[in-house]
């Protein structure tokens, strides 16, 4: 269905309005055209009768009249005729009449024009030029606006049928389909618009391409050497102290890899969810678990309510929030509630910088704050996954307050 206010709508409304006006305005023409019609008869009509008993002209003038006018004097018998299967000339009874009240009658019959003079006795003349065939040129004519009419239909119907497509097609690039083809024959500016979009998507997608071909290639090439380097970590002599240090940088090198592929997941939007219902509080003991945290950095008050989400996921997205907060808080503790079907996670500190949107962006950090560590993709892959299940992740700054929350309703 065709919105009110989309270009489509008002070019063939355009086009209807046109259509009407041009069809009223012929209509209008045709009604003068009668009108002037009958107002030149009905002078003639008069004229003649001025002439004939008025003026008293000679046999010859009279003659000469007559044939200038194109005028026929017909007998008794044909007039009869004429008054019994014609029509009237004028439709308005009021004039007609007082046409007759002066001794004027004007009939049409076999497309011609009959007058009827009467006075001492009845004069009878016929118009010997043909009556205009309105009702046929009216038919030609409605036959032809309507084939026009069609045919401006389908011209712009064709014209402005391609921006349909390009809308279909943009709101499926939209959506994360890559297989689309835009491309539109012709010159003219929906065309153009098409082509030069046609032409963006295909640059986008060889840029896609590239990019997901280059992260996979650096995430096979790291995950081979940090592997190899936990599993030799073992092997060297040293501190347990070093080796743990060491573990915990293969660690991190590992969980970096991890926020690349969740963030070509997310890019792709080919991120596939295992929806489940969990307790609220499952979630928050695994994201600690994950930070290897003590429980005493956090005060906590989630109760047993109960979610649906992909465990996984997350729990990596409330690890993530706990692990910023844990690193840039002013002070302890850590707070992290769920009331009104909102998960809060608060920490104090300074503003930030930027607004939130600046650092929901892919590897953008506050340089203002204390630790430097991550590439700033942390924000933008929780970003992703709450909005991936249609939940709503929201940030404020209150009272010396760092506040994140999720939302579970869906939008």
């Amino acid at each position: 269905m065709l919105k009110t206010k989309s270009i489509i709508f008002s070019a063939r409304l355009v086009g209807a309005i046109a259509g009407v006006l041009l069809i009223v305005a012929t209509l209008l023409a045709l009604q003068l055209s009668v009108y002037l019609d009958k107002k030149n008869e009905v002078y003639r009509a008069v004229m003649l009768y001025d002439l004939l008993f008025t003026k008293h002209p000679s046999k010859d003038d009279f003659e000469k009249y007559i044939q200038k006018h194109q005028l026929t004097p017909v007998g008794g018998s044909k007039m009869k005729e004429v008054e019994e299967k014609g029509v009237p000339f004028i439709e308005d009874e009021l004039f007609r009449k007082t046409l007759q009240s002066g001794d004027i009658g004007i009939y049409v019959y076999e497309m011609h024009c009959y007058y009827a003079y009467k006075m001492d006795s009845m004069y009878y003349y016929r118009s010997d030029e043909p009556m205009t065939p309105y009702k046929l040129y009216i038919g030609i004519i409605a036959i032809f606006l309507f084939v026009l009419l069609l045919m401006l239909f389908r011209f712009i119907s064709s014209s402005i049928n391609p921006l349909q497509e390009l809308y279909v097609q943009i709101q499926r690039f939209a959506n994360g389909e890559k297989d689309i083809n835009i491309h539109i024959e012709g010159t003219d500016e929906v065309a153009q618009v098409a082509n030069a979009f046609d032409a963006s998507v295909k640059r986008t997608q060889a840029l896609e391409k590239s990019r997901a071909l280059f992260l996979r290639n650096v995430m096979h090439e790291l995950k081979t050497p940090i592997s190899k380097g936990k599993m030799l970590m073992h092997f060297i002599e040293g501190e347990a102290k070093d080796k743990r240090l060491l573990e915990d940088l293969f660690d991190q090198m590992q969980g970096h890899l991890d926020d690349f592929a969740r963030v070509e997941s997310l890019s792709e939007k080919s991120l596939e969810l295992d929806l489940k219902t969990y307790a609220v509080i499952d979630l928050v003991d695994q994201a600690i678990d994950m930070l290897d945290i003590h429980r005493d950095e956090f005060e906590i008050s989630v109760g047993v309510e109960r979610v649906e989400v992909d465990f996984k996921l997350f729990t990596y997205v409330i690890k993530n929030l706990l692990d910023n907060a844990f690193k840039y808080k002013d002070a302890k503790p850590v707070y992290i509630g769920f009331a009104n079907n909102r998960l809060s996670i608060k920490n104090s500190g300074t503003p930030f910088k930027e607004g939130i949107s600046k650092y929901m962006n892919a590897y953008e950090r506050d340089l203002t704050q204390h630790s430097l560590e991550g590439m700033g993709l942390g924000l933008y892959i929780v970003d992703g996954i709450v909005n991936r299940h249609d939940y709503t992740f929201a940030y404020r700054f209150m009272d010396g307050m760092h506040c994140f929350s999720i939302e579970f309703r869906k939008k």
